[in-house]
């Protein structure tokens, strides 16, 4: 193999080989930019090429979306391992805590709004492409399921 991680991220696909090229920050000698003895630093030549192999530059749908479904994902897990009590904090919460956009009515919310079985389905798929981080917590998921039961 290659060295790299098997869930190889945009920054992994430039950071590992600038490092195997010796470019691991100034310490050793330069990373992204070249520490001349004299002068201002410079970005490195290189790093254009580098840069190019990592690239994906995703829709502005689909960065909404990773933004979103990042933060919606992380509120979920907050519900399911007791950090919060109710959607409502979560929702508040994620508004004026950490700016989720309000329009969305929060966190939480958001994923009730995209659907239950969309909403896991996209983070499943996220997932996949970009690692752990977005798999959707089942238990969280479940719990607003049968909420929406309930009221029926």
């Amino acid at each position: 193999t290659d060295g790299f991680p098997a869930d190889r991220s945009n920054a992994a696909a430039v950071t590992f080989p600038m490092i195997e090229a010796g470019r691991g920050g100034r310490k050793y000698g330069g990373g992204f930019y070249d520490y001349p003895a004299e002068g201002p630093k410079t970005l490195w030549p290189g790093l254009a090429e580098v840069a190019e192999a990592g690239r994906e530059t995703p829709s502005v749908e689909e960065a909404r979306d990773r933004l979103l479904y990042r933060m919606s994902l992380e509120s979920l897990r907050c519900l399911q391992e007791g950090v919060l009590e109710t959607e409502r904090d979560g929702n508040i919460g994620s508004i004026f805590a950490f700016g989720f956009p309000g329009a969305t009515g929060g966190a939480i919310q958001f994923a009730r709004r995209e659907g239950l079985e969309r909403f896991r389905a996209r983070a499943e798929d996220f997932a996949a492409r970009f690692g752990d981080r977005f798999a959707p917590p089942e238990a969280a998921l479940r719990r607003l399921a049968e909420s929406d039961a309930l009221a029926a």
